[in-house]
């Protein structure tokens, strides 16, 4: 059977990833993977440690990835009866990477120290902890 070759793009059609989104001609709107799934994660935490060095830790490769904020690194993996993702946007201000449980998990402090210990590093990496249930909370750091 003969492929059937797809016309392109109209000449005033934006990129599909271009926001505003909508408000061109364009009639798709294309969404990334980690932007669908994201909602369904429970943030627990910022780590002032790069995504790479986790990964690196860990034997897990880096997935590149964008959202309507920005690209971003981010790996999903599960580690003892926890399923995590580590995510860092290039342009977030703030220069840590969001921990979040992928199903969400009553013992979300367990699961924060529990990955701190496999990757062999302290609470002094953590920029906060947060609970869907409660505002983030900052660790007590001595000055």
């Amino acid at each position: 059977m003969a492929e059937i070759e797809v016309p392109g793009p109209d000449p005033d059609w934006q990129p599909a990833v271009q926001m505003p989104y909508y408000t061109g001609k364009n009639p798709a709107y294309q969404y990334s993977v980690w932007e669908h799934c994201v909602p369904l994660f429970q943030l627990i935490g910022g780590l002032v440690l790069p995504v790479q060095s986790v990964a690196r830790r860990l034997r897990l490769q880096v997935e590149r990835s964008w959202d309507g904020l920005d690209e971003l690194d981010v790996v999903l993996f599960r580690l003892k009866g926890f399923s995590f993702a580590i995510s860092k946007h290039d342009g977030d201000p703030r220069g840590i990477s969001d921990l979040w449980l992928t199903q969400p998990h009553e013992r979300a402090d367990d699961a924060l120290d529990t990955l701190l210990q496999v990757i062999g590093i302290g609470q002094d990496a953590i920029a906060f902890r947060s609970d869907a249930h409660k505002a983030p909370t900052q660790p007590d750091r001595a000055e």
